[in-house]
């Protein structure tokens, strides 16, 4: 990595940023006057200082390491070139294997919204169907009840209706035979 990337750390004690075009190698903080010699590496995501090899960054939790597509050497992030191979290691390419995963993430994470939405849209429709099946039953009982109550109602007139037809007739045999008598 060329030096103008290392212009600015954050001191690993109170992390007060320093300008390291200042100091060269060895450090001094003009925060908490802690000395340190600078032999670690800027996280290329965040620019954290690490002062040791670690996978990680403790700032920003990228990975520090990444491997060569040439020959499986894990390298540091920001290597320009493969320490076993030379590889030439793009930064390019770190960039958008970090973008790639975040797109991918954010995808992911909208997909399984999508699904607990449906799901949710899923269980809301059942309510629904079921209230209105419920509903519906309702519905149903309330018209047989009607329909049963319109028959009673319908047997009452007709009963009514037979009645006065037999009572006509029997007037009518009566008064027939009367008439017949009377003669």
């Amino acid at each position: 990595m060329t030096n103008e990337l290392l212009q600015q750390v954050a001191c690993p004690n109170c992390q007060n940023p320093i300008d390291v075009r200042e100091h060269g190698r060895h450090v001094t903080c003009d925060a908490c006057r802690s000395r340190f010699i600078l032999n670690g590496r800027l996280c290329p995501y965040c620019s954290t200082y690490q002062a040791e090899d670690e996978l990680f960054c403790r700032n920003c939790g990228n990975a520090l390491t990444r491997v060569c597509r040439n020959c499986n050497t894990s390298n540091w992030a920001g290597d320009e070139y493969c320490a076993k191979c030379g590889q030439p290691m793009d930064i390019f390419d770190l960039l958008v294997h970090h973008h790639t995963n975040a797109r991918r993430e954010l995808l992911e994470k909208r997909w399984e919204q999508i699904r607990q939405i449906r799901t949710e849209e899923a269980l809301a429709a059942e309510k629904r169907a079921a209230r209105f099946q419920k509903l519906e039953e309702q519905r149903q009982a309330e018209l047989k009840m009607r329909l049963a109550q319109q028959q009673r109602e319908e047997k009452r007139l007709l009963l009514l209706a037979l009645a006065a037809i037999a009572f006509f007739v029997l007037m009518m045999i009566v008064y027939t035979a009367i008439t017949l008598l009377g003669s």
